[in-house]
């Protein structure tokens, strides 16, 4: 093998292995479930995608889609999740006249909560959608409890969570990973006369019943992008060679 053969053979290595990167987006979101399906390593074979071998294909997570609608004409406080808190309040310890529907049915509100109690989930991605604009820099109160006692309170400030890509002002999408079980609980002001459609991706859900299917108890897939989707693509000129800083000897 000649000298140029030698650095041609080299750079279609290099180039290879950094090919196997082209898809790193993915890391948009994380991963959501299936309850017979086991989406952890895909047939557990812990290939790696780092010598341009094609990546599998991953599912994409499902949301839950709850809406909230104020009806007395006040600012009231309203809560998500919480079922061991509020169970078997028929409302979720929310105000008895706010309108809370599950808009992907299958359960009503309170068994969406409920299944929480047995199935914790992390949630990777939200949307929150609605035409009272004040609404949308709200910020939620997320609180996890302990039996003993304790709890601790994170704030998620809508208002700084606008992606610079969305121009749909009723819509806020926010990229963020908050782990809940029956001990959560989000709570937000509601604005009198406000509707707001709130959007979950669940990102990995625990599972006893993927267990009796055959699968493992932790599943996972990826939360779509949902914003950004028809920005150009950045091509970013360069004099560099692909190998980088490698250099390639003669």
């Amino acid at each position: 093998m000649n000298s140029k053969e030698k650095e041609l053979h080299k750079f279609l290595g290099v180039a290879e292995q950094m090919s196997g990167y082209d898809g790193m987006d993915y890391f948009d979101g994380d991963e959501s479930f299936f309850d017979d399906f086991d989406g952890d390593d895909f047939d557990g074979d812990d290939m790696s995608f780092s010598t341009g071998m094609s990546r599998p294909a991953q599912n994409v997570s499902d949301p839950y889609v709850i809406s909230y609608q104020e009806t007395t004409g006040a600012n009231i406080t309203a809560i998500l999740f919480g079922y061991a808190l509020y169970y078997p309040d028929t409302n979720g310890g929310n105000n008895p006249l706010t309108v809370i529907t599950n808009l992907q049915g299958g359960t009503s509100y309170i068994g969406f909560v409920a299944q929480t109690s047995t199935k914790p989930l992390k949630i990777g991605k939200w949307r929150f959608q609605s035409t009272n604009l004040t609404q949308l820099s709200q910020t939620l109160t997320i609180t996890h409890y302990d039996a003993n006692g304790k709890s601790y309170s994170t704030p998620l400030n809508l208002s700084i969570m606008r992606d610079a890509y969305q121009f749909q002002s009723d819509i806020l999408d926010v990229s963020k990973s908050i782990v809940v079980d029956s001990n959560t609980v989000i709570t937000f002001l509601l604005l009198a006369n406000t509707t707001i459609v709130i959007s979950m991706f669940p990102t990995a859900i625990l599972s006893a019943k993927a267990v009796l299917n055959g699968g493992t108890s932790l599943n996972t897939a990826i939360a779509p992008r949902l914003s950004g989707k028809n920005v150009s693509p950045v091509i970013i000129n360069t004099n560099q060679r692909v190998a980088g800083e490698r250099q390639i000897r003669q």
